[in-house]
C-alpha cells in the first residue's frame, strides 16, 4: 500500500567513498526511491539523529568489521511518516508517525528510506519529529546497559559521561528504576546532569569516584567514554561482584587487524577475570537494535520517566549534516544533535 504521492527519484545526501565528511558527502538530486520489500516500511524522513557511529563509519574507522557499500545515505536514527508498506507488514499503515535506528542501512540523509518492520516503532505521542529522531540508537543502548548491569531499586550506579547521548538516557533510566545515581561529567554540565535525576555529581576533571566515595561503593559503573583508565578506576570502587558496563573501546580511531586482535584479547581477558560470584564483571555492550526494544524505551518516554534532550537542531541539508557531524566529532555535545526539514 502506498500514499500515491511518492516520487521515483529524490534528493539525498550520498556518501561516495571513505573519508572526512567535507570530502565524501554530496547532494544527489536523482537518487532512486525504491518500493518497500515485503517486510519493509517506506518512511518519508522528517528528522534524523546524529551519533558518533555516523562519522566513524563515514571516515571508515570500522570498515574492517562493518564494510560499507557505496553509494550510501548516512545517518541511522530517523523519524518521519509512513508512505508505503510491504505486503507482509502488519503493524504499520500509511500516515503513521514512526522512528527507528535503521541499523546498517542508514538513510536519515534521504527524503525516503525503507526500514525493516522489525526495527521500527510508532513515535511516542506528543513528540516532535526531532525529539523522536533523537531517541532510537542512544536510548536503546542505554536500556541495554541497565539490563546487562542488572540495575534495579537501591542499586548504586555511576554513569561516566552522564551528559552525553547515551549517558543522559542512562541517568534517567537508572533513576526511574529506583537506583542511586552518580553522574560524572564536566563541571559545566552539572546542572544539566542533576536535572536528569542524578543524586550526586562529580566533575571528571576535578576528582574521581574513589576520592569521593571510597572502595566498594558502587554496584554498577556504566562507561560511556572509554579508555583503559575508566576500567582501572572502576575496579577500585566497585563492590565484590560489581558490574562494569561499557559502550566504548580502550582505543578510538581506525580498527585495524592488529587493534581488533588486541581488543578481542583485552575483552576476553577482562571477562575471564570476572568469573566467580565475587569477581568484578566486565560487560561490553554492542547494540542490536530492534523495534521491540525501541517500544520499551518509548513506554518510558510516554510515562514521563525519560526524555530526549536536543542540544541543537540543524537543517537536514548537506551543509547541515556536515556541520552536525563535525560538532559530534568534537565530543562536547550535551544530550543529542538532530537534523530536521
Amino acid at each position: 500500500m502506498t500514499s500515491g504521492a511518492v516520487p521515483h527519484q529524490q534528493r539525498a545526501i550520498v556518501q561516495t567513498h571513505y573519508g572526512s565528511v567535507r570530502d565524501v558527502l554530496t547532494l544527489s538530486a536523482t537518487f532512486p526511491v525504491r518500493a518497500p520489500g515485503a517486510g519493509e516500511v517506506q518512511v518519508h524522513v522528517r528528522a534524523a539523529g546524529v551519533n558518533p557511529i555516523d562519522w566513524q563509519m563515514i571516515e571508515g574507522n570500522r570498515r574492517l568489521i562493518t564494510p560499507r557499500g557505496f553509494p550510501f545515505t548516512p545517518l541511522f536514527d530517523l523519524a518521519g511518516v509512513v508512505t508505503a508498506v510491504g505486503t507482509q507488514v502488519t503493524d504499520f499503515r500509511v500516515g503513521d508517525r514512526v522512528h527507528a535506528d535503521n541499523a546498517s542501512d542508514g538513510g536519515g540523509g534521504s527524503e525516503y528510506v525503507n526500514v525493516r518492520e522489525t526495527l521500527l516503532a510508532h513515535s511516542p505521542a506528543g513528540l516532535s519529529f526531532a525529539q523522536s529522531a533523537a531517541i532510537p540508537l542512544a536510548a536503546q543502548t542505554a536500556l541495554v546497559c541497565l539490563e546487562r548491569g542488572q540495575v534495579e531499586s537501591a542499586t548504586r550506579v555511576a554513569v561516566i559521561g552522564a551528559s552525553g547521548g547515551v549517558g543522559h538516557f542512562a541517568v534517567q533510566m537508572a533513576r526511574a528504576a529506583g537506583a542511586f545515581v552518580v553522574g560524572v561529567a564536566s563541571a559545566r554540565n552539572e546542572d544539566f546532569v542533576r536535572s536528569l535525576g542524578a543524586d550526586e555529581f562529580i566533575d571528571r576533571h576535578d576528582t574521581d569516584l574513589m576520592s569521593r566515595f571510597g572502595a566498594n561503593s558502587f554496584d554498577v559503573v556504566i562507561d560511556c567514554v572509554g579508555g583503559r583508565a575508566q576500567w582501572m578506576r572502576a575496579r577500585r570502587v566497585l563492590c565484590p561482584g560489581g558490574r562494569f558496563v561499557t559502550i566504548a573501546r580502550d582505543e578510538d580511531g581506525v580498527i585495524t587487524p592488529v587493534s581488533a586482535a588486541r581488543l578481542l584479547s583485552t575483552i576476553t581477558f577482562r571477562r575471564l577475570r570476572g568469573v566467580g560470584k565475587q569477581a568484578i564483571k566486565y560487560i561490553p555492550v554492542f547494540l542490536e537494535a530492534s523495534g521491540i526494544l525501541l517500544q520499551r524505551v518509548d513506554r518510558l518516554v510516554e510515562q514521563g520517566q525519560v526524555h530526549a534532550h536536543v542540544a541543537r537542531s540543524f537543517p537536514l541539508t548537506l551543509a547541515g549534516i556536515q556541520a552536525a557531524l563535525e560538532e559530534s566529532r568534537a565530543g562536547r555535545t550535551v544530550g543529542k544533535l538532530v537534523l530536521e526539514r
